[in-house]
């Protein structure tokens, strides 16, 4: 499995780099057992997000891109499942920079996303990808912006 790097620079968040960046990843380690996979979230995410207002649970079918957008003033927090390959693409507020990260294997990451990040995820391998999206707004179309990171 690829290494999952945390930020857009590879530095945990808070720490004496600077401030935390907008996009972060997480690894989740699989604790399941004979009956499947079972991963666990990090309390810690779910309490920076605050209220979840949204849920939303979808599948990344083989070669298909979800996300190529931002949200002016939700945070998210995204749990992703794979079993094959994933492409993680963000751009950070006031970057012009598009960060690109490739994992491999089987697994599990959240990401937190901060408003105004452009963030994609592509299934880039032929394996199952599943997502759950937490968010502490409700999906408005006014205060969402469509950029393509991934195709």
């Amino acid at each position: 499995m690829s290494e999952i790097t945390h930020g857009s620079a590879g530095r945990e968040a808070g720490g004496a780099d600077g401030p935390a960046p907008a996009f972060e990843i997480y690894p989740v380690p699989d604790k399941g057992d004979g009956r499947g996979s079972a991963f666990f979230l990090n309390e810690d995410a779910i309490r920076w997000l605050g209220e979840v207002r949204e849920l939303h649970v979808v599948a990344i079918a083989p070669g298909k891109v979800r996300g190529n957008h931002m949200h002016h003033e939700r945070r998210e927090v995204i749990f992703v499942s794979y079993d094959g390959a994933i492409e993680i693409a963000w751009r950070e507020p006031g970057s012009d920079r598009t960060e690109l990260r490739r994992i491999e294997g089987h697994g599990g990451f959240v990401a937190k996303i901060e408003p105004r990040t452009l963030h994609a995820f592509r299934n880039a391998g032929e394996g199952p990808v599943q997502v759950v999206s937490m968010s502490n707004g409700r999906f408005d179309p006014s205060e969402t912006e469509y950029h393509t990171l991934l195709a």
